[in-house]
Protein backbone atom coordinates (compact mmCIF):
# COMPACT_ATOMS: atom_id res chain seq x y z
CA UNK A 1 0.00 0.00 0.00
CA UNK A 2 1.05 3.69 -1.04
CA UNK A 3 1.87 5.75 1.80
CA UNK A 4 -0.49 8.59 1.24
CA UNK A 5 0.39 12.67 2.68
CA UNK A 6 -3.25 13.32 2.66
CA UNK A 7 -6.11 11.13 2.63
CA UNK A 8 -9.60 13.90 1.88
CA UNK A 9 -12.98 13.37 2.57
CA UNK A 10 -15.72 14.99 1.97
CA UNK A 11 -18.47 15.73 -1.28
CA UNK A 12 -18.29 16.25 -4.45
CA UNK A 13 -20.04 18.24 -6.62
CA UNK A 14 -20.99 20.05 -10.32
CA UNK A 15 -21.11 23.29 -9.64
CA UNK A 16 -23.06 26.16 -11.42
CA UNK A 17 -22.25 29.66 -10.37
CA UNK A 18 -24.19 33.09 -11.08
CA UNK A 19 -24.10 36.51 -9.98
CA UNK A 20 -26.77 38.48 -8.71
CA UNK A 21 -27.99 41.66 -9.09
CA UNK A 22 -29.10 41.78 -5.64
CA UNK A 23 -28.91 39.66 -2.15
CA UNK A 24 -32.23 37.24 -2.41
CA UNK A 25 -35.07 38.03 -0.20
CA UNK A 26 -37.86 36.34 0.08
CA UNK A 27 -40.90 37.88 -2.12
CA UNK A 28 -38.51 39.72 -4.15
CA UNK A 29 -36.96 39.09 -7.93
CA UNK A 30 -33.27 38.99 -7.73
CA UNK A 31 -31.37 38.62 -11.94
CA UNK A 32 -28.91 36.34 -12.06
CA UNK A 33 -26.27 38.02 -14.13
CA UNK A 34 -23.70 36.73 -16.92
CA UNK A 35 -24.27 33.66 -18.95
CA UNK A 36 -27.60 32.48 -19.09
CA UNK A 37 -26.12 28.66 -18.71
CA UNK A 38 -22.87 28.81 -17.58
CA UNK A 39 -20.79 25.51 -18.09
CA UNK A 40 -21.11 23.00 -14.90
CA UNK A 41 -17.79 22.80 -13.28
CA UNK A 42 -15.97 19.94 -11.35
CA UNK A 43 -16.28 20.93 -8.16
CA UNK A 44 -16.98 19.93 -4.24
CA UNK A 45 -14.55 21.06 -1.68
CA UNK A 46 -13.12 17.75 -0.98
CA UNK A 47 -11.84 16.79 -4.99
CA UNK A 48 -10.63 20.96 -5.16
CA UNK A 49 -8.60 20.44 -2.09
CA UNK A 50 -7.29 16.29 -3.60
CA UNK A 51 -6.61 17.85 -6.81
CA UNK A 52 -4.97 20.99 -5.20
CA UNK A 53 -2.93 19.10 -2.82
CA UNK A 54 -1.55 16.41 -5.80
CA UNK A 55 -0.48 19.31 -8.48
CA UNK A 56 1.71 20.40 -5.00
CA UNK A 57 2.98 17.00 -5.65
CA UNK A 58 1.75 15.32 -2.58
CA UNK A 59 0.35 11.35 -2.45
CA UNK A 60 -3.52 12.27 -2.07
CA UNK A 61 -6.23 9.63 -1.60
CA UNK A 62 -9.88 10.45 -1.44
CA UNK A 63 -13.17 9.27 -0.21
CA UNK A 64 -16.43 10.40 -1.88
CA UNK A 65 -19.13 9.87 -4.00
CA UNK A 66 -20.21 10.18 -7.62
CA UNK A 67 -23.28 9.25 -10.08
CA UNK A 68 -22.44 7.46 -13.02
CA UNK A 69 -23.30 10.06 -15.47
CA UNK A 70 -21.43 11.75 -17.76
CA UNK A 71 -20.64 14.64 -15.20
CA UNK A 72 -19.23 12.06 -12.77
CA UNK A 73 -17.26 9.67 -15.05
CA UNK A 74 -15.20 12.69 -16.90
CA UNK A 75 -14.79 13.96 -13.03
CA UNK A 76 -13.84 10.36 -12.26
CA UNK A 77 -11.25 10.42 -14.61
CA UNK A 78 -9.92 13.74 -14.71
CA UNK A 79 -8.78 12.63 -10.56
CA UNK A 80 -7.19 9.87 -11.88
CA UNK A 81 -4.75 11.79 -14.18
CA UNK A 82 -4.17 14.36 -11.91
CA UNK A 83 -2.66 11.36 -9.65
CA UNK A 84 -5.56 11.25 -7.43
CA UNK A 85 -5.82 7.75 -5.56
CA UNK A 86 -9.70 7.21 -6.30
CA UNK A 87 -10.04 3.92 -5.03
CA UNK A 88 -11.91 4.94 -2.41
CA UNK A 89 -14.93 7.30 -4.46
CA UNK A 90 -18.38 5.10 -4.87
CA UNK A 91 -19.76 5.44 -8.59
CA UNK A 92 -23.19 4.79 -8.08
CA UNK A 93 -24.87 2.89 -10.95
CA UNK A 94 -27.98 4.65 -12.33
CA UNK A 95 -27.54 7.60 -10.63
CA UNK A 96 -26.73 11.16 -11.14
CA UNK A 97 -23.74 13.10 -9.67
CA UNK A 98 -24.67 15.40 -6.86
CA UNK A 99 -24.85 19.55 -7.89
CA UNK A 100 -23.82 22.56 -6.44
CA UNK A 101 -25.35 26.37 -7.05
CA UNK A 102 -23.06 29.13 -6.22
CA UNK A 103 -24.82 32.00 -5.94
CA UNK A 104 -22.39 35.38 -5.55
CA UNK A 105 -24.61 38.92 -4.42
CA UNK A 106 -22.67 42.21 -5.37
CA UNK A 107 -20.92 42.46 -2.14
CA UNK A 108 -19.22 38.99 -3.09
CA UNK A 109 -21.04 36.71 -0.37
CA UNK A 110 -22.16 33.76 -1.48
CA UNK A 111 -25.39 31.24 -0.97
CA UNK A 112 -25.00 27.85 -1.73
CA UNK A 113 -27.46 25.38 -2.77
CA UNK A 114 -26.81 21.75 -2.61
CA UNK A 115 -28.15 18.76 -3.78
CA UNK A 116 -25.99 15.24 -2.48
CA UNK A 117 -27.96 12.56 -4.90
CA UNK A 118 -26.90 10.05 -3.28
CA UNK A 119 -23.97 10.71 -1.33
CA UNK A 120 -25.92 11.25 1.52
CA UNK A 121 -25.62 7.56 2.05
CA UNK A 122 -22.31 7.45 2.40
CA UNK A 123 -19.87 5.96 5.19
CA UNK A 124 -16.51 5.14 4.96
CA UNK A 125 -16.15 2.43 1.78
CA UNK A 126 -13.11 -0.50 2.30
CA UNK A 127 -10.61 1.39 0.13
CA UNK A 128 -10.81 4.37 1.91
CA UNK A 129 -10.31 2.99 5.64
CA UNK A 130 -7.74 1.08 3.65
CA UNK A 131 -5.92 4.29 2.55
CA UNK A 132 -6.77 5.82 6.29
CA UNK A 133 -4.10 3.64 7.95
CA UNK A 134 -1.29 4.38 5.45
CA UNK A 135 -2.08 8.29 5.76
CA UNK A 136 -0.42 11.32 7.71
CA UNK A 137 -3.05 13.59 7.03
CA UNK A 138 -6.56 13.66 7.28
CA UNK A 139 -8.36 16.19 5.70
CA UNK A 140 -12.26 16.81 6.29
CA UNK A 141 -14.60 19.05 4.34
CA UNK A 142 -17.90 19.36 3.75
CA UNK A 143 -19.47 15.58 3.91
CA UNK A 144 -22.30 13.13 5.08
CA UNK A 145 -21.93 12.87 9.12
CA UNK A 146 -21.42 8.84 8.94
CA UNK A 147 -18.37 9.69 6.62
CA UNK A 148 -16.78 12.31 8.88
CA UNK A 149 -17.50 9.92 11.91
CA UNK A 150 -15.67 6.87 10.63
CA UNK A 151 -12.90 8.62 9.65
CA UNK A 152 -12.39 10.19 12.81
CA UNK A 153 -13.16 6.99 14.30
CA UNK A 154 -10.40 4.80 12.77
CA UNK A 155 -7.79 7.07 12.23
CA UNK A 156 -4.98 5.97 13.28
CA UNK A 157 -3.16 7.48 16.34
CA UNK A 158 -0.13 9.38 14.15
CA UNK A 159 -2.94 10.78 11.82
CA UNK A 160 -3.19 14.60 11.94
CA UNK A 161 -6.28 16.84 11.38
CA UNK A 162 -7.13 19.20 9.21
CA UNK A 163 -10.53 20.88 9.06
CA UNK A 164 -11.87 22.71 5.75
CA UNK A 165 -14.76 24.25 7.62
CA UNK A 166 -17.75 24.90 5.58
CA UNK A 167 -21.27 25.96 7.32
CA UNK A 168 -23.50 22.56 6.72
CA UNK A 169 -25.65 21.78 9.80
CA UNK A 170 -26.92 18.78 8.14
CA UNK A 171 -22.69 17.27 7.64
CA UNK A 172 -22.16 18.67 10.93
CA UNK A 173 -24.31 18.51 13.67
CA UNK A 174 -23.09 20.28 17.10
CA UNK A 175 -21.15 17.74 18.27
CA UNK A 176 -19.40 16.63 15.49
CA UNK A 177 -18.80 20.26 14.96
CA UNK A 178 -17.49 19.83 19.13
CA UNK A 179 -15.21 16.73 18.36
CA UNK A 180 -13.37 18.00 15.17
CA UNK A 181 -12.40 21.12 17.08
CA UNK A 182 -11.17 19.33 20.07
CA UNK A 183 -9.21 16.50 17.69
CA UNK A 184 -8.12 19.46 14.83
CA UNK A 185 -4.24 20.05 14.39
CA UNK A 186 -5.45 22.86 11.80
CA UNK A 187 -9.06 24.50 11.40
CA UNK A 188 -9.88 26.84 8.15
CA UNK A 189 -12.86 29.27 8.04
CA UNK A 190 -14.26 32.73 7.06
CA UNK A 191 -15.92 35.08 9.13
CA UNK A 192 -19.03 33.79 8.35
CA UNK A 193 -18.29 30.61 9.71
CA UNK A 194 -17.21 31.78 12.70
CA UNK A 195 -20.52 31.96 13.96
CA UNK A 196 -21.09 28.23 12.67
CA UNK A 197 -18.84 26.82 14.99
CA UNK A 198 -19.35 28.90 18.08
CA UNK A 199 -22.88 27.92 18.24
CA UNK A 200 -21.02 24.05 18.94
CA UNK A 201 -19.58 25.64 22.28
CA UNK A 202 -21.20 26.71 25.42
CA UNK A 203 -23.21 29.80 24.51
CA UNK A 204 -21.36 30.81 21.93
CA UNK A 205 -23.91 31.43 19.51
CA UNK A 206 -25.35 34.61 21.05
CA UNK A 207 -21.52 36.30 22.18
CA UNK A 208 -20.01 39.21 19.90
CA UNK A 209 -17.96 37.90 16.93
CA UNK A 210 -14.54 38.88 19.31
CA UNK A 211 -16.02 36.59 22.15
CA UNK A 212 -16.68 33.48 19.55
CA UNK A 213 -13.53 33.92 18.56
CA UNK A 214 -12.15 33.70 21.56
CA UNK A 215 -14.53 30.76 22.11
CA UNK A 216 -13.11 29.06 19.67
CA UNK A 217 -9.51 29.32 20.54
CA UNK A 218 -9.99 27.83 23.93
CA UNK A 219 -11.79 24.75 22.74
CA UNK A 220 -9.21 23.61 20.42
CA UNK A 221 -4.89 23.23 20.22
CA UNK A 222 -4.93 23.65 16.95
CA UNK A 223 -3.97 26.44 14.64
CA UNK A 224 -7.20 28.73 13.66
CA UNK A 225 -7.11 30.23 10.47
CA UNK A 226 -9.45 32.87 9.50
CA UNK A 227 -9.83 33.98 5.89
CA UNK A 228 -11.41 37.22 4.80
CA UNK A 229 -11.14 37.59 1.19
CA UNK A 230 -9.69 40.76 0.19
CA UNK A 231 -8.65 41.14 4.03
CA UNK A 232 -6.40 38.58 3.77
CA UNK A 233 -6.46 36.08 7.24
CA UNK A 234 -5.27 35.72 10.33
CA UNK A 235 -3.25 33.14 12.25
CA UNK A 236 -4.43 32.49 15.68
CA UNK A 237 -2.26 30.68 18.04
CA UNK A 238 -2.66 30.21 21.81
CA UNK A 239 -0.35 32.73 22.87
CA UNK A 240 -0.75 35.16 19.19
CA UNK A 241 -2.54 36.29 16.18
CA UNK A 242 -0.71 37.18 13.64
CA UNK A 243 -2.76 39.11 10.05
CA UNK A 244 -1.25 37.92 7.08
CA UNK A 245 -2.69 40.71 3.82
CA UNK A 246 -3.98 40.09 0.68
CA UNK A 247 -3.82 41.56 -2.58
CA UNK A 248 -7.47 41.99 -3.80
CA UNK A 249 -7.49 40.13 -7.27
CA UNK A 250 -11.06 41.11 -9.22
CA UNK A 251 -12.42 37.86 -9.90
CA UNK A 252 -16.24 37.98 -10.87
CA UNK A 253 -16.69 34.02 -9.92
CA UNK A 254 -14.16 33.24 -6.85
CA UNK A 255 -16.37 29.18 -6.52
CA UNK A 256 -13.37 27.33 -5.36
CA UNK A 257 -10.65 29.77 -4.38
CA UNK A 258 -10.78 28.92 -0.43
CA UNK A 259 -10.54 25.32 -1.19
CA UNK A 260 -7.26 26.71 -2.75
CA UNK A 261 -6.43 28.66 0.03
CA UNK A 262 -6.79 25.70 2.28
CA UNK A 263 -5.20 23.14 0.00
CA UNK A 264 -1.88 25.52 0.13
CA UNK A 265 -1.88 25.68 3.65
CA UNK A 266 -1.94 22.00 4.78
CA UNK A 267 0.67 21.63 1.87
CA UNK A 268 2.78 24.05 3.20
CA UNK A 269 2.22 22.80 6.86
CA UNK A 270 2.73 18.78 5.87
CA UNK A 271 6.31 20.75 4.13
CA UNK A 272 7.52 22.11 7.87
CA UNK A 273 6.25 25.83 7.47
CA UNK A 274 5.76 27.55 10.59
CA UNK A 275 1.75 28.64 10.79
CA UNK A 276 2.69 32.38 9.27
CA UNK A 277 4.77 31.40 6.54
CA UNK A 278 2.03 28.47 5.60
CA UNK A 279 -0.73 31.23 5.33
CA UNK A 280 1.87 33.43 3.49
CA UNK A 281 1.83 30.77 0.46
CA UNK A 282 -1.80 30.26 1.05
CA UNK A 283 -2.12 33.68 0.04
CA UNK A 284 -0.32 33.73 -2.87
CA UNK A 285 -1.74 30.44 -4.18
CA UNK A 286 -5.35 31.61 -3.79
CA UNK A 287 -4.07 35.06 -5.62
CA UNK A 288 -2.71 32.90 -8.38
CA UNK A 289 -6.12 30.80 -8.66
CA UNK A 290 -7.90 33.62 -9.26
CA UNK A 291 -5.92 35.24 -11.46
CA UNK A 292 -5.91 32.10 -13.92
CA UNK A 293 -10.16 32.27 -12.99
CA UNK A 294 -10.07 35.61 -14.29
CA UNK A 295 -7.91 35.33 -17.17
CA UNK A 296 -10.46 32.23 -18.60
CA UNK A 297 -13.40 34.07 -17.86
Amino acid sequence: MTEFDVLVGGDAAITFAWRLSSPPVPGRTSKLLGKVEPAGRFGGCAPAIALALAGFGHQVALVSWLGDDSYGRAYLEKLQTHGVDTAGVEVAQGRSSPRALMLYDPSGAATCLHHPSGSASLGLPDAGRERLKHSRWLALSAGPTAMSDALLDQRPDGTRVAWDVKGDPRHYPVRLRRRILVEADLVCFNRDELAFLAEALDGGGEESAERQLELVREATSGVLVLTEGAGGSQVIERERSVPIPASPVGAEDPTGVGDAFFAALLSATIRGSSPREAADLATSAAADYLLKRARSA
